[in-house]
């Protein structure tokens, strides 16, 4: 890795692009997969009906570097169903193209719901909640890439700048490895350790490791697995500390940045995914090679870029809310002036008219079977239910 660089912090263009944030010209092509789900956030403040988004790591990754000019193309098997309608929808709206997200009428489309209470200090907290509030089952998770749909897919995928994934499965680490050998950069962002052996593969194959600290702290000084050439471990409202390999040695020290103030905290739900999103805007436009000519410099002013981004995101509720709040022209505004060391401003989130209770009935396979049982038994109506928050 070099050693020097220019060091300007005030600026947010990818490197090499004359674009300014949003990128209008050379447009590079991501391939992910892992969670893509049906986000439902829910919010006790009054006025303000549920919203219902795709979200999950890796389609939150994806829809904001497609928002952000790139071509973005997730991979994953959703059911036959209104959640993956929605799910859809959502990420055509941004541009996403969903060419390998593949429907199947033998799976669930995986369903978050994310509340967000205010506390008696008035700071806001949220949750993930994977029951359903309306009957109390399981709500449909995520269901790892079969090898065979990798393979099939492996065959047809655009030439990838970068792949990304959050989940580890033996399809997922057989498109990292087919993409690293188009000159991919190839990112894990993993929540957890399921298979020990899988896992250790994945690490392997990874250029940039990124995780937080409360879930996979541990990480960091396990002298078992391979060293990434960028390993970044997220901390919170504290910010984060990253390390670099250089070349064949043992990584330099961590190096920690912190994160960006945040007035009017509304949500931090989705923070870390702008986070991963900005660094990869900045300086993953051209592959894994050039990324890994990047000074030191470079890395930190792409880090901070996603705390920028991060620090808007965190006004407003959902992972993604920003995007629907702001134009694309007030979001580059608020993302020089965090930059800058200003105050983004905020806008009200838009409003939906749905309710969630009745919307869960169509949505939730537990509900459905429910209700048709009901049907059959009784008469056809719909039951109104009342969802604290």
């Amino acid at each position: 890795m070099k050693k020097n660089g220019r060091r300007n912090s005030r600026s947010y263009s990818p490197r090499g692009q004359e674009d300014g944030l949003f990128l209008k010209k050379a447009r590079p092509v991501i391939l992910g997969t892992g969670l893509i789900a049906l986000d439902i956030v829910v919010t006790d403040r009054r006025g303000l009906d549920p919203r219902y988004w795709a979200g999950g790591t890796c389609g939150n990754v994806l829809t904001i570097l497609a928002y952000l000019g790139w071509r973005t193309y997730p991979v994953a098997t959703l059911g036959e169903d209104v959640a993956a309608a929605l799910v859809l929808e959502d990420l055509k709206k941004f541009g996403v193209n969903v060419r390998f997200l593949r429907r199947s009428a033998t799976r669930h489309t995986p369903i978050v719901v994310e509340r967000i209470r205010t506390r008696g200090s008035g700071a806001p907290r949220h949750r993930f909640v994977w029951t359903c509030p309306n009957c109390g089952a399981w709500l449909p998770g995520y269901q790892a890439l079969l090898a065979s749909e990798a393979r099939q897919i492996a065959k047809v995928i655009p030439t990838p700048t970068v792949f990304f994934f959050d989940k580890v499965s033996r399809g997922a680490l057989d498109l990292a490895r087919a993409s690293a050998g188009h000159g991919a950069l190839v990112v894990f962002e993993p929540s957890s350790i399921r298979d020990e052996r899988l896992f250790h593969e994945a690490i392997a194959l990874s250029d940039i490791v990124k995780y937080s600290h409360e879930r996979l702290g541990h990480l960091r000084e396990a002298a078992t697995y391979p060293s990434p050439f960028l390993e970044i471990e997220t901390l919170g409202s504290e910010g984060l500390r990253y390390r670099v390999r250089d070349g064949l040695k043992t990584p330099s020290r961590w190096r920690e940045i912190g994160a960006h103030p945040v007035q009017d905290l509304r949500d931090t739900a989705g923070a870390g995914d702008w986070c991963t999103a900005g660094l990869l805007h900045a300086l993953a436009t051209r592959g894994a090679t050039r990324f890994k000519e990047a000074t030191e410099e470079e890395i930190e002013e792409a880090l901070r870029l996603g705390q920028a981004l991060a620090a808007i995101k965190c006004r407003y509720e959902g992972a993604r809310g920003a995007m629907y709040a702001l134009s694309k022209k007030k979001f580059e505004a608020a993302v020089a002036g965090s930059l800058n060391g200003d105050t983004p401003f905020r806008t009200e989130e838009e409003r939906d008219g749905s309710e969630l209770g009745n919307f869960l009935k169509t949505i939730c396979p537990s509900c459905n079977r429910r209700d048709r049982k009901q049907r059959r038994v009784l008469s056809p109506r719909h039951c109104r239910v009342n969802i604290k928050k």
